[in-house]
Order: structure tokens, then sequence, then C-alpha cells
């Protein structure tokens, strides 16, 4: 059976194909990410009500077909609910699968915080409303957003039409006018973001979050995984500590 040392599930909102390719460009042979792709095809409520419904049947098939953590990601579907439904949700299913399930957003808040991160410039592919919903969960988690803006993408099949350096381009942009930021976050895990960031941190001195780094990260580090992942910034590098 492929994937001895790790077998990741995701439950993705869509397609959750960028997060895969990115995912297997940091980890090596030994780990594997198992994905069910989702029916959110606009991003927006009527959408994410959906897929909502639809996170617990697909991770039953990701603990049937033997995964040892899961990842629900799509953090627009729960910034929209009340605060903690994203944890809520994930202690549920952790309880009654017997394996660590957890949101992308509880990843993306666990890894600002293991970065130490407390003011915050954040770059999205989304659209206003989804931006101030996250900023509105950010700072109900401890964090203060000195700048956030996106490209405006509603469809979700756009993201993945994003250019690959679109993400080092709006967090260069953001980060010029919030020099007091002590970390950048580039949220979504369907558009291309990885590739730029050592880059980035390189170039700032800040440590740099995105999402896929997170989901990835966390789903490591819920069983105990410790591998030197070199290359793609501090976050993946303290998985070998």
């Amino acid at each position: 059976m492929y994937g001895w040392r790790a077998r990741i599930g995701h439950v993705a909102p869509s397609r959750g194909d960028t997060l895969v390719y990115e995912f297997y460009r940091m980890f090596p042979e030994g780990f594997m990410m198992l994905n069910t792709t989702g029916t959110v095809r606009q991003l927006v409520d009527d959408d994410f009500e959906k897929q909502l419904h639809r996170i617990e049947e697909a991770a039953q098939d990701l603990v049937e077909n033997n995964c040892d953590s899961i990842i629900f990601s799509g953090s627009p579907l729960f910034t929209r609910l009340p605060f903690g439904a994203d944890r809520e949700l994930g202690q549920k299913l952790s309880d009654k699968f017997g394996i660590p399930v957890a949101a992308g957003l509880t990843a993306e808040v666990e890894a600002l915080k293991a970065m130490n991160c407390k003011k915050l410039v954040v770059g999205t592919p989304y659209h206003d409303e989804l931006n101030q919903r996250l900023k509105r969960h950010l700072e109900a988690s401890g964090f203060e957003v000195l700048q956030i803006a996106g490209y405006g993408v509603r469809k979700n099949a756009e993201l993945t039409d994003l250019p690959v350096h679109a993400s080092y381009k709006i967090a260069k942009r953001l980060y010029a006018k919030g020099h007091d930021a002590d970390g950048i976050f580039i949220a979504c895990p369907r558009w291309p973001t990885i590739t730029d960031v050592q880059l980035l941190e390189d170039e700032i001195g800040k440590p740099v979050v995105t999402s896929s780094l997170a989901c990835s990260w966390y789903a490591m580090k819920l069983i105990d995984i410790k591998e030197h992942v070199k290359g793609f910034g501090r976050l993946m590098a303290s998985l070998g500590n």
C-alpha cells in the first residue's frame, strides 16, 4: 500500500487539484494524499452550504481508505458561520472516526500561531465579501489584520487560472503598505502559492503561511510526523524539529 509513512485525507470543496499537486512537490515517497472532490462551483453561500453537508460523508470514505488524518479545506464555508464552527465540526468527526480530523481554517490559524504571527497582511484570490469574513475570523482568533485584498474571483474554476506568481505579487504589494506586519498569510489552497514562499521570506525576513502549507503541515502535526521539508519556508521546515 502506498503512503506507508502517512496517508493524508483531503475533503476538497471542489477539485482539490492544486493542494494535491503542491503536497507532492513537498513530500517524498512514503507520503500520500487522498482527495475527494466537492460541489462548490461558485464562491457563494448556496454552494458553501451544499458542501458543508457532504463533509462527513466524504470523511467517512477517506477513513475507509485508511487515512491517518483528514483535512477538510474551504475556509469560506466556515467564516460565514459563528466563530468556532470549524473546530466544532473537526472535533465531532475526530470523535466519530477515531482519527484526527480538522478544518483547513483551523490549520491556518494554528500555523500562523506556530510562526508567532500577530500582525498580518493577507492576500487572497477572493472577492471582498469573502475577504471581510476572513478578516473578522482572523481578528476573532487574536490577529491584527493590517491589510487584506484579493483578485475578486467568484467562479471556483478560475482559481486555477491565476498566474503562478500572482500570490507573490499581491503579497509584496500588501506588505509594502503594512511594513509592521510580522507575517504574511496567503489564503486559499486552490490557486498556486508555494512556488515563491521561500523567495518571499528571504526578501522580507518574515514568515509566510499559505493555506496549502498550513493544511499539509497541520495534517502531519496531528499524527506526529517529523520530516525535513526544505525550500518552502519556515513553517514546513519546522516539521523536522
